[in-house]
């Protein structure tokens, strides 16, 4: 996360009559409502979310404009613009002028890059994914027996059994998390047709899952694209209400892989991890479809 240059073109005479954009994202330290005001010649706007929420346009002296909205906590996204226009014949041949000055609250507005460029999911879809993995995860279950015996106990003596159809534990949760959503991992590379006769109700329906937290994790990359952080350490910005899938790469062990959200800090199952792909953020936008869907 770091600072951009100012939005800002101070009172000065300008024949200038490009116009002017800046886009980045406002940080709201609480929930509340937050005024916004331009000081303006010519035209000009503060857009937050999609939203105008300020704006003055015509041709006009310097002029002021304040407006107020509830904002949650967070980084928004924000666009600003500016254009000037000609001096009116009517009073011509006075000099030209310009001013773009955006304010929240009494202090000048400040603009930040921020280390996510979007959302992956609908907020609705993120929201029932993670519903449907924690059914099995460990948001309310402390140990792997008590996943397992949850799911069946079928699948419980098969995975502590040794099994190898079984081992990596975290990417068959993950499989019935996507599969309760409705995915059907059918024909995805390391998946596999591995549930009795009688136990697909546990994948609502479905059949196959991936058995492989680094299969598991590349369908994802396929799915969503490269990881939006490194590490932990380069996730700076978590904020409440955060939806995120991990991954510890195997490293001669058999890795991790699984969903959470920012109040438990990503830590279902384990310890911090090395990739992170983040699903949902209410301070952004939803995208035109979710992904997995």
């Amino acid at each position: 996360m770091k600072k951009k240059d100012a939005p800002k073109r101070p009172w000065a005479y300008s024949d200038d009559l490009a116009p002017h954009h800046w886009e980045g994202y406002i940080r709201i330290p609480n929930d509340g409502d937050y005024t916004f005001s331009i000081s303006v010649d010519d035209n000009g706007y503060i857009e937050i979310g999609g939203e105008r929420v300020v704006e003055v346009t015509g041709t006009n002296s310097s002029t002021t404009k304040t407006e107020s909205k509830y904002l949650k906590k967070g980084f928004h996204y924000v666009r600003l613009y500016h254009k000037n226009e000609k001096v009116p014949e009517e009073i011509a041949p006075y000099p030209n002028a310009e001013q773009f000055v955006p304010k929240m609250g009494d202090a000048e507005l400040e603009l930040w890059e921020i280390d996510v460029p979007k959302n992956h999911m609908k907020a609705e879809d993120a929201a029932a994914l993670l519903a449907a993995y924690n059914v099995y995860g460990y948001a309310s279950r402390k140990s792997t027996d008590e996943v397992y015996a949850a799911i069946g106990d079928w699948l419980n003596k098969k995975h502590t059994g040794g099994d190898p159809l079984y081992h990596h534990s975290c990417a068959l949760r993950m499989s019935i998390g996507l599969s309760r959503f409705g995915v059907s991992l059918n024909g995805v590379p390391g998946a596999n047709n591995i549930l009795e006769e009688g136990d697909k109700t546990v994948l609502g329906g479905k059949e196959h899952v991936i058995i492989s937290t680094d299969s598991m994790a590349a369908y994802i990359s396929s799915k969503i694209g490269v990881h939006d952080y490194g590490s932990f350490d380069d996730y700076s910005t978590p904020q409440p209400g955060d939806i995120a899938l991990f991954h510890v790469p195997g490293e001669g062990s058999v890795g991790h892989i699984g969903m959470g959200s920012q109040e438990n800090n990503f830590t279902e199952g384990n310890g911090p991890a090395q990739r992170y792909w983040l699903l949902y953020r209410a301070t952004l936008e939803d995208p035109e479809t979710s992904a997995f869907k």
